[in-house]
């Protein structure tokens, strides 16, 4: 088992084991900058994303009973939370059934409190309300992300459970401090055009490769899940 693979695992087992970081330093005043983009703090209306600090309404200190209270119990439900390779946790389910469902995995799992990850996730890449604070969206493509990074950075090969996340920012400017990732994002594209198929057999398996490679650059798949992650 080489190292991409043990990394790649520790990285999806979604931030379970992620030490602590600092992101605030680079990051916006929250209240400001929600502010700015028309996603007022504390509002049911609040998808704005820092990573290590906030994915919408969810904070370090949050816990299911205090999103129960501001956003309702029509919004907040206990689930099983999918992490790959057939493995589920308990976890908590904001928004079920619509285009802005997103899971939460908690450091606290017997009080569902403190979260340690919110997972937003799109099979087919629709469009939501979330946004990263580095404007990261779901549906963005993989050349968007490489300008906002700002660099090429590199990804999983696909065609296996943990196939398109991205491994390695390199020390772009989405990286996390301390090499800590608070942001991971997964990459796929639409297997069922036979075009697409041949050009991605280019980039299968583990990897990782970067996102530069000619194949991934012809590929260019879309986001398709966003995990915030927390110190």
């Amino acid at each position: 088992m080489n190292n991409n693979y043990l990394f790649i695992l520790a990285l999806l087992a979604l931030l379970a084991c992620q030490g602590t970081t600092d992101q605030t330093g680079n990051a916006p005043d929250s209240a400001a900058t929600v502010a700015e983009v028309g996603q007022p703090e504390s509002s049911p209306n609040n998808f704005y994303c820092i990573p290590g600090v906030q994915a919408g309404n969810v904070k370090a200190n949050s816990s299911e009973a205090s999103l129960i209270a501001l956003l309702g119990a029509e919004n907040v439900v206990r689930d099983s939370v999918y992490i790959g390779e057939g493995y589920y946790e308990k976890g908590t389910t904001l928004f079920k059934g619509t285009p802005d469902e997103a899971q939460i995995l908690w450091k606290d799992t017997v009080n569902y409190a403190n979260p340690r990850n919110v997972m937003i996730r799109s099979a087919e890449a629709k469009p939501n309300q979330w946004l990263v604070d580095s404007g990261i969206v779901m549906g963005m493509t993989l050349k968007e992300v490489e300008k906002i990074n700002g660099k090429p950075f590199k990804v999983a090969g696909f065609g296996w459970d943990y196939g398109g996340f991205v491994t390695d920012w390199q020390r772009g400017k989405l990286a996390g401090k301390n090499e800590v990732e608070n942001l991971v994002i997964r990459f796929y594209y639409n297997i069922e055009d036979d075009k697409l198929g041949t050009i991605a057999e280019k980039v299968q398996g583990e990897g990782p490769f970067l996102s530069s490679h000619p194949a991934m650059q012809q590929l260019n798949p879309k986001v398709v899940e966003i995990t915030i992650g927390f110190e």
